[in-house]
């Protein structure tokens, strides 16, 4: 058959809890089928249900806005950047320039691994605009 293209491999939903359930791993959210993001997301989103939903039971008030979704968002944002700047070639230019900053390279691989909880990497932090303006740099 011709070959044929799929577009739009993100998926998201509205609402990551509700009474009686919450979403996990790429039900929550899909990304991308390349990096690995729905294995963090899977592992983290699991982990974090997992313990809300014990403190829930064990009578403990848990806010799922804050505690879960909002959580849940700020990661795949982080991801969300570094995907659509390596779609768009942005990344390679980055990853394959000739700037020579060991800090960076451990922050960039460290978002790619799925440290994209991590608050005390800069890329995380700033991911919106540091990428741009990384791109910028190089040229």
């Amino acid at each position: 058959f011709k070959p044929r293209t799929i577009s739009g491999y993100s998926a998201s939903v509205s609402q990551l809890y509700g009474k009686g359930f919450v979403l996990t791993g790429n039900s929550a959210e899909f990304l991308d089928p390349i990096f690995s993001s729905g294995t963090t997301f899977a592992t983290e989103s699991g982990a974090l249900a997992a313990e809300l939903i014990a403190r829930e039971l064990n009578g403990e008030r848990v806010n799922w806005e804050t505690e879960y979704s909002d959580y849940i968002h700020r990661g795949v944002d982080v991801f969300r950047s570094f995907i659509n700047h390596w779609y768009t070639g942005d990344l390679q230019k980055i990853l394959f320039s000739k700037l020579d900053n060991p800090d960076l390279k451990r922050q960039i691989c460290s978002i790619l691994a799925g440290y994209v909880w991590d608050l005390d990497n800069p890329l995380v932090v700033k991911h919106k605009r540091a990428l741009p303006t990384l791109v910028h740099l190089v040229g």
